[in-house]
Order: structure tokens, then C-alpha cells, then sequence
């Protein structure tokens, strides 16, 4: 099912039914979206495997940052937005997308293990090259989910 027949589905609802049918899509596409971190797949594509794989842990979860930022920042019968990312997970957008350019590295300092010896690195310019690993957007798979939760709404109610 795509967005438009999901829309249409949605405007044949009765209007009183409407503030629950939000709800329910914002529930169900913040699940949706946060079960793509489980699964590493959105909407039945795999992730891209990492270079270096991590021996433990789950790809693009390190603090779960980025996946505890996935929240509703809208819900209106008319709209229903479902946001991620915040001001100290500023590469939501990065990674959601792919990202390939220039990123600013700030001055710091490097240690070398060996020697303990401490040097100190200039600011400068690298070359990023993120890959796409997509957790948010339109789901064939979502907008199924979406319409079998209001459809089952429905029976219960009548």
C-alpha cells in the first residue's frame, strides 16, 4: 500500500474516529521506525554492512542517541509528524540520508599508547563519506501496519 491509498483510507474514516486514527499512526510508525534498529532493514532492505564490523553492540547504536530522538513532534487529525534527532544529535539527518563532503575536525589532543606521549592536533578539514542507512521515511511495510491497526480500531469499536 502506498501513501495515497493510505490517504484516502484515512479520509473515508468517520471524523470522530479521526483523533484516534492519529494516534494510532503515530504510535505505530514511532514503533515501526525505532524496530528498524532491531532489525537493521527499513522496509525489507538490509542495511549496508559496516567496513569495520563491531564486535559487540548494534550498528548505528553506540548511546542510542539517535534512536531514543525518534518522537512525534506533531499529531493532529489532519498530520502527523514523526521527527528524529535534537541539538546533541545533530547527525540524524547524516545518517537517515547518506552524507558525503567536508566535516570540520576541531583541535584536540592525540595520545600515543605506546609512549604516553601527548600531542596536539590542528582544527582542519576531512572528507566524510557516511552510507546511507535508513531508519525514518515512507514504508510500503508501515503503511500496511498503519491500516491493519485501524482496521482491527475499527472492529473493536463496532
Amino acid at each position: 500500500m502506498n501513501i495515497d491509498e493510505l490517504n484516502s483510507f484515512l479520509q473515508s474514516l468517520p471524523g470522530e474516529l479521526l483523533d484516534d486514527a492519529s494516534q494510532i499512526v503515530s504510535e505505530t510508525a514511532q514503533e515501526y521506525f525505532k524496530d528498524t534498529f532491531r532489525l537493521k532493514a527499513f522496509d525489507g532492505n538490509p542495511w549496508t554492512p559496516a567496513r569495520h564490523p563491531k564486535s559487540t553492540g548494534s550498528l548505528l547504536v553506540n548511546s542510542s542517541a539517535l534512536l531514543n530522538s525518534i518522537r512525534p513532534a506533531v499529531v493532529t487529525p489532519e498530520r502527523v509528524v514523526i521527527s528524529a534527532g535534537n541539538d546533541k544529535v545533530t547527525y540524524a539527518a547524516a545518517h537517515n540520508e547518506g552524507y558525503r563532503g567536508p566535516v570540520d575536525v576541531r583541535a584536540h589532543k592525540r595520545t600515543v599508547k605506546k609512549t604516553g606521549t601527548v600531542y596536539d592536533v590542528r582544527a582542519h578539514t576531512r572528507m566524510a563519506d557516511i552510507v546511507q542507512r535508513r531508519f525514518m521515511g515512507d514504508s510500503e511495510e508501515l503503511n500496511g501496519m498503519i491500516r491493519d491497526r485501524i482496521e482491527g480500531h475499527l472492529d473493536s469499536i463496532l
